[in-house]
């Protein structure tokens, strides 16, 4: 029984992370997401910046950003370990214990995952 190759490798695009800059209520803020290319970064981020309703500063492959290029920012879209709401017009909260790599849309969150993941 012969094997099918699921793709040809040739015709693979890896995603790249993109770094992309928006202004809210006057605030700007910067967020990485993977794309595949120019034309999907650019779909990507035209579709969040109207979803929120967000002016885009800028947009780039975060290898061409040397200022940018060893810091890590928050995702596009998160989702909320405890109420799985999806959020990015504010920083996310991480966890209180070290340990935890868990991000929450609110101190709240964070409170009741402490309690649940965390008591001794």
């Amino acid at each position: 029984m012969s094997k099918k190759i699921a793709q040809n490798e040739d015709q693979i695009i890896p995603a790249e992370k993109w770094l992309v800059s928006f202004r809210k209520n006057g605030r700007s803020f910067i967020r990485q997401f993977r794309a595949e290319g120019y034309y999907e970064a650019y779909n990507t981020v035209l579709t969040y910046a109207e979803k929120r309703k967000a002016e885009v500063l800028w947009f780039k492959e975060k290898r061409n950003c040397d200022q940018h290029l060893n810091r890590n920012y928050p995702e596009l879209e998160s989702v909320c370990v405890y109420c799985h709401a999806i959020f990015n017009d504010k920083e996310p909260v991480p966890c209180y214990d070290e340990s935890c790599k868990a991000l929450f849309c609110s101190k709240s969150c964070v409170q009741e995952h402490c309690k649940f993941r965390h008591s001794a």
